[in-house]
């Protein structure tokens, strides 16, 4: 909903500029928070799924032999 009132002013502070005759630099800026979105180490994550994935592995192999320990005697 914020993207439809941003671009909705966004347009009224150009058609302020376009009839006062005003220079594009009048339009006012937002402040962009780009400061605020932390940064991901892409390899760190595809780290942490390689380990979650390599753990289930293990747990469905260790079931699988338990399984077939209890099953066979």
């Amino acid at each position: 909903m914020k993207y439809f009132q941003r671009r909705k002013k966004r347009k009224l502070y150009r058609q302020w500029v376009q009839r006062s005759s005003l220079p594009p630099d009048a339009i006012p800026r937002k402040e962009v928070a780009e400061d605020r979105i932390p940064q991901v180490d892409k390899q760190q994550s595809h780290l942490t799924i390689l380990y979650i994935l390599l753990g289930v592995v293990v747990v469905v192999l260790c079931a699988g032999l338990i399984l077939l320990i209890v099953y066979s005697s």
